[in-house]
């Protein structure tokens, strides 16, 4: 790697955040700044984390979203912000303090309206030379990691799906709340016959996830970053669907979700979201576990194959602090991978190298697992 860089985890101590921050110093070479709201829990797991990482990489500061000249100092000690606190309103504020601090900025949101959001502030990046990426994390993030991995599969490459699982044990805040609005998508579209439609009853399939997390049943969601996709790729087919948590979700928080997302996009999102946690708390199985499986077709060596790629955690926050630290890894090399260092708005799914990212994620404690059929 290249000189240490500094990476300050906004929200940092949340449990995406903590889960972040300990990543960084254990899957890098970079200094932490766990900052927040509450400098207190900052200054904590800062001081945890040096006693358990030799070298006193971990400084904390306050940080408020809504509040931005609290952001102006942390934010100008970072070469990179990444943005792990549950305040998706203030994601624009947060991106502007960023630019004007001189630092990257990465987010791990999963609500489709920060990618708009951030392109309001891409020209000024572009301009300045600063990097913006969005859709970090492992949904979003991964879906198009997979589907840019099978790629290399194939010498020519028709289809790709990706399902995503997980079974937790949900505590209220912004963190289910966003996965509530996976659910309710009215939106949610599926690629083929040329274009992009939306999803219909016949799209929702029923998916194995391994031993722990069994079969699923799966619903389409729309990801702005694999929309550009099938025409990089010259993919016929793409989607990309999430199960719900248990026979609860699946048949009483899913259907109103949708009923209410018919009101009005969002609508209720709170109420299913205290639904949510009380489903998975009541009627969920015991212990943690998530996975990706990407199922993708295509031609080699002049047969049809298929190709199945199953991603896997028991551990939520922990697979979603993995696919960061794997970005950051290919970031802390010098931005030398095709468009990573390109200044204004990318996805982080579109701009790593897929390979050594599967790499990383395996390396880090994630199982990867791949098998190669003919059809």
């Amino acid at each position: 790697m290249v000189a240490e860089k500094t990476i300050l985890v906004f929200g940092g101590y949340g449990g995406a955040g903590s889960a972040i921050s300990r990543a960084v110093l254990e899957y890098t070479d970079a200094d932490l700044i766990v900052a927040g709201r509450r400098e207190e829990e900052a200054r904590a797991l800062a001081e945890g984390l040096n006693a358990k990482f030799p070298g006193g990489r971990a400084a904390w500061a306050r940080a408020d979203a809504s509040d931005s000249a609290t952001l102006k100092e942390p934010f100008g000690k970072a070469d990179l912000v990444v943005d792990a606190a549950t305040t998706v309103p203030f994601v624009e504020e947060t991106a502007r303090a960023a630019l004007e601090a001189g630092a990257d900025y990465l987010e791990i949101h999963y609500p489709q309206e920060v990618v708009s959001a951030l392109a309001l502030v891409a020209p000024e990046a572009e301009a300045a030379g600063i990097t913006l990426v969005t859709q970090g994390g492992f949904l979003p993030g991964l879906p198009s990691v997979l589907v840019r991995w099978a790629e290399t599969q194939f010498s020519e490459y028709w289809r790709a799906r990706v399902y995503v699982a997980m079974r937790s044990d949900f505590d209220p805040g912004g963190a289910v709340d966003e996965f509530v609005g996976t659910l309710g998508d009215l939106s949610a579209e599926v690629f083929g016959g040329g274009r992009w439609r939306r999803a219909g009853r016949g799209d929702v399939r029923k998916v194995d996830f391994g031993p722990t997390l069994g079969t699923k049943t799966t619903y389409p969601i729309t990801l702005a970053e694999v929309r550009d996709l099938p025409q990089e790729l010259g993919v016929e087919e793409l989607s990309v669907s999430v199960a719900g948590l248990n026979w609860f979700v699946d048949y009483v928080v899913t259907p109103l979700a949708f009923a209410l997302g018919r009101v009005k996009k969002g609508f209720g999102r709170r109420p299913l979201a205290r639904l949510m946690v009380f489903g998975s708390k009541r009627f969920g199985e015991a212990g943690e576990a998530v996975a990706a499986v990407l199922e993708a077709e295509g031609e080699k060596g002049g047969e049809r194959v298929a190709v199945r790629l199953r991603v896997g955690h028991d551990d939520v926050y922990e697979f979603t602090a993995m696919p960061v630290a794997a970005f950051l890894r290919q970031y802390l090399d010098g931005l030398e991978i095709d468009g990573l260092g390109r200044p204004g708005l990318s996805f982080m799914g579109r701009v790593v190298d897929p390979v050594r990212f599967l790499k990383d994620l395996e390396d880090m404690g994630a199982k990867v697992e791949v098998e190669l059929r003919g059809v």
